[in-house]
């Protein structure tokens, strides 16, 4: 499998950069592919969002569990990983927090409405499929956290 991952498409020079720039939100991602998960960190930090990233699941819902229930407003996470898949994981976050928006990642084509005939019991907020484009990622993610989010990272 190839992901191509342009790391930004927002060009920023050293004045677009201030460290007390608020983030967009907090993230957690999850893939199991750890140059995957490095790329998808890099992307989404020059985007403007905080990012924690796993390469294991079972950790990354020990993070989730150890942090405030409104520390990370959204979880990104591959379907297909050893040990806990995304589904099952997305499953155990929404237990946790009911509000917290999930998106999987997967390299098939899913339908929202079959996904929910096949998983009834697990609500997930949206599907990416691989490859993604960091732009494509950026406002996917934007446009499950809120319209806010989008119109106050347009302005940047």
């Amino acid at each position: 499998m190839v992901v191509r991952l342009p790391l930004s498409y927002k060009k920023q020079d050293e004045k677009d950069v201030n460290k007390n720039d608020k983030a967009l939100a907090n993230l957690l991602v999850v893939d199991d592919d750890s140059d995957i998960a490095h790329a998808l960190k890099q992307g989404l930090l020059k985007n403007g969002f905080l990012v924690s990233v796993f390469t294991n699941p079972e950790e990354a819902l020990k993070s989730f569990q150890s942090n405030s229930k409104d520390y990370y407003c959204l979880m990104l996470s591959d379907i297909r990983m050893p040990g806990m898949s995304g589904i099952r994981l997305a499953r155990k976050v929404k237990q946790i927090n009911p509000n917290v928006k999930v998106v999987l990642m997967t390299s098939f084509e899913i339908n929202d409405n079959e996904f929910s005939k096949v998983f009834p019991s697990t609500q997930v907020d949206g599907f990416v499929q691989k490859p993604v484009g960091i732009k494509n990622l950026t406002n996917k993610i934007l446009d499950t956290i809120g319209e806010t989010k989008r119109r106050l990272y347009e302005q940047q």
